[in-house]
């Protein structure tokens, strides 16, 4: 086949996302570009243009792009619990002359010019509906775990983790502090503090909580070490795409303890996670205490998870979404 492209946003997890595609992608044979807008390509050669993230840079790139290469396929990556009349409304906002754009302007104005919309989860397909694009354009690829280092000889300790940035507020980093503090369970921190200031806040919080541990960032193999000894994963966010940190924690037999919010909830089985209010301290708390108690979800948890969310199994059906435009070598 001819190379696909892929376009990574600045956003972590949006990069994550088109890393993981493109390394199994190359792994199978097919030559993959990761491209940057500083860069100069001849956009006609290529099978497939590949777009990720939800921004404003979307309207130059779809309108450029799709005038080189018809084959635009794009993956919205929306992380937000915004309702989606308000999406519909801000989707309208935007001067072409004036160079002012809302995040969603782009998928309203150019949406008969995306030949696939690839969304990770139901609730994501539901988001981008609303701008009246066909359910026959939007495809489900949900996404695959990256890290399964899981050790069965390393016994479970009765702590619950978290890993993530803990000074965006989408986190709920406070609440699930407060619920520690509260029912009295073992936490530990991993991640991105930010800078001094923001990480003098966090100390703030825990205030010297003895069954608070806040690590800050952490090598790879020690973050493996912390999936495999913690009993509970905790990501009670106030909104997440997918949450592919609890995913990851899940392989590596954690019970996990995740939103009700938003699209995470749709990897798991329903009864093998605990769904919390990400805005009631009790009900993270209680969930986590019930969390550290519960033997018989792992590893039909884990089981289950490597099995729906492989890397190889995504990749199929990433492929046969490309398949049903473009046939791929």
């Amino acid at each position: 086949m001819k190379p696909d492209t892929c376009y990574n946003g600045s956003g972590d997890g949006t990069r994550k996302q088109a890393e993981i595609w493109c390394k199994e992608l190359q792994r199978r044979g097919h030559q993959v570009d990761m491209v940057s807008p500083w860069g100069n390509y001849d956009w006609k050669k290529y099978d497939i243009v590949h777009f990720f993230g939800f921004g404003l840079w979307n309207y130059d790139m779809i309108k450029w792009g799709s005038g080189m290469n018809p084959n635009v396929v794009f993956s919205p990556v929306i992380d937000s619990n915004t309702p989606m009349w308000k999406y519909r409304l801000f989707s309208h906002i935007g001067c072409e002359k004036l160079r002012l754009f809302s995040q969603n302007y782009a998928v309203r104005c150019y949406k008969e010019k995306v030949r696939r919309f690839l969304c990770r989860t139901q609730y994501e397909a539901a988001y981008i509906q609303q701008y009246g694009i066909s359910p026959d354009k939007i495809g489900l690829v949900p996404l695959s775990y990256s890290a399964d280092h899981y050790d069965v000889a390393i016994e479970k300790e009765p702590f619950c983790l978290f890993v993530g940035t803990m000074t965006q507020e989408r986190k709920n980093v406070s609440r699930l502090i407060a619920a520690a503090k509260k029912y009295q369970f073992r936490l530990v921190l991993a991640g991105s503090t930010g800078n001094t200031a923001s990480e003098l806040k966090l100390k703030a919080l825990v205030d010297g909580t003895p069954n608070i541990e806040l690590k800050g960032f952490v090598s790879d193999a020690e973050l493996y070490s912390l999936y495999n000894r913690a009993k509970v994963f905790a990501l009670p966010s106030l909104n997440e795409g997918v949450g592919l940190v609890a995913l990851e924690a899940a392989v590596h037999g954690c019970n996990i303890v995740i939103t009700r919010l938003g699209g995470p909830k749709e990897y798991y089985t329903e009864g093998t996670v605990w769904l919390v209010d990400p805005y009631n301290v009790d009900d993270i708390g209680v969930s986590i205490n019930l969390a550290l108690r519960v033997d018989h979800l792992q590893p039909k948890l884990r089981n289950d998870i490597k099995r729906r969310y492989s890397v190889e199994n995504c990749v199929d059906l990433l492929i046969e979404q490309y398949n049903s435009f473009v046939q791929l070598s």
